[in-house]
């Protein structure tokens, strides 16, 4: 029946979809990542979400990618060194419920200057699945979002962003966040915001704090404040990216709602820009390394 399951485990979500080759059967869907299990109920917790599928299916392979291979996860794997082949990636295998074989891939680590990805490659690799002859830049937005540099299956470098966890980390901890009561965007003020920072990224903090005093001054509204905010951190990421985008082939690969705006931002920039579904990513690279790998 070439049944298997394809598992995206990471910081904060389970995703877990029984496949029939590239087809999705079933999915089970959870807020059991890494960062709310013990890492001794990894296994507990995978056994425990697939009973069901274990119970009516005839399945003995798992591929897992994401935080479930990290240092804090259920076993480390070792990073593949970058520059490197995306086709090539370590794995560890473990056995549980006695004929059932988990295979966990590892991340990608760049030595100079030093970064790490561990979940995106698989993205990465189901974008490639259609499209192998691609060279060009990949933007994955996030909680860290990572820029790469693309050729064909070679990842020559890449970068990380923390952007998204300082977005949070400044509406909930800041003294912005009595200025900020609103998850709502503006489109147009984070453009406008977004390109004040790229073309001076020296103003950064400076224009952080005049939202406050806006708000103090000129009775600035949330939705104004939020949406500023959101465009400094966004210009502030792409000022430090611009060899990645600046007249280049870009394919972004995330969620709607934020692949929209670097597309807002950077259509008028970038040479040509692609969206794609960062779910729908995960399953074809999963796919794509059952078939590389030989698993």
């Amino acid at each position: 029946m070439n049944l298997w399951v394809a598992l995206d485990w990471g910081t904060t979500n389970f995703r877990a979809y029984l496949m029939r080759g590239n087809d999705v059967v079933d999915k089970i869907t959870t807020q059991e990542g890494m960062k709310f299990i013990d890492q001794q109920n990894f296994e507990n917790t995978l056994i425990k979400n697939i009973k069901a599928w274990h119970d009516n299916f005839d399945f003995n392979l798992i591929i897992a990618s994401g935080m479930v291979g990290a240092k804090q996860g259920w076993i480390e794997v070792p990073y593949l060194n970058c520059p490197c082949n995306i086709q090539n990636l370590n794995y560890e295998t473990i056995n549980i419920l006695d004929n059932v074989t988990v295979s966990i891939l590892s991340g990608i680590a760049q030595l100079e200057p030093a970064d790490v990805m561990r979940g995106e490659e698989t993205q990465i690799a189901g974008f490639l699945l259609d499209n192998e002859n691609f060279n060009g830049s990949i933007c994955l937005p996030g909680t860290h979002n990572k820029w790469v540099s693309l050729n064909r299956h070679e990842i020559k470098k890449f970068t990380t962003f923390l952007t998204g966890e300082l977005y949070e980390i400044t509406k909930k901890h800041s003294i912005l966040k009595h200025s900020l009561n609103s998850n709502e965007l503006n489109d147009n003020i984070v453009k406008i915001s977004a390109e004040q920072i790229i073309n001076d990224p020296t103003l950064i903090t400076n224009k952080l704090f005049e939202i406050r005093a806006e708000n103090l001054i000129n009775n600035s509204d949330d939705l104004t404040n939020n949406s500023k905010l959101a465009g400094y951190l966004l210009g502030i990421e792409l000022s430090g990216s611009k060899s990645y985008w600046e007249g280049k082939d870009l394919i972004i690969i995330g969620s709607s709602n934020l692949n929209k705006y670097y597309q807002l931002i950077l259509k008028e920039k970038s040479n040509s820009i692609r969206l794609f579904n960062s779910n729908e990513m995960v399953l074809k690279g999963l796919s794509l390394f059952k078939k590389s790998l030989n698993l």
